[in-house]
């Protein structure tokens, strides 16, 4: 694994996909999935960018998610009902949203009462 925690997250967030597709067979992908899952998950769409801050990426890209995820009704801490769609060059891949948080948390070494720490400063923000 690499040094760079952007290319580190983007590696396990590939390892940690239950599903990869082409970025032009998202909407068919998305579809099967809902159809499939029948339960009504919530899918946010993020992308990884080849290079950029960590930290810079993080502090923009993950309390926009985690907002979502609270104005939809769902956990922010811990989205059991969501699916994260992560584009990366040309594929899709599709994590599942606790697994996502855990990847999160891994990177950054937080335990659960830290995360929370951050998931509820990030929200007020």
């Amino acid at each position: 694994m690499s040094d760079n925690p952007l290319a580190k997250f983007r590696e396990a967030v590939m390892a940690a996909a239950f599903q990869s597709v082409p970025g032009e067979q998202y909407n068919y992908a998305r579809r099967e999935l809902l159809e499939r899952d029948g339960t009504g998950a919530l899918v946010y769409e993020l992308m990884l960018p080849e290079r950029e801050d960590w930290a810079t990426w993080r502090d923009r890209t993950l309390p926009l998610m985690l907002k979502y995820f609270r104005s939809q009704g769902i956990d922010p801490e811990y989205p059991t009902a969501a699916v994260v769609a992560v584009f990366y060059g040309s594929r899709c891949f599709f994590v599942e949203g606790t697994k996502f948080i855990e990847l999160l948390r891994e990177l950054e070494g937080l335990n659960a009462s830290a995360w929370r720490f951050r998931v509820l400063r990030w929200l007020s923000a």
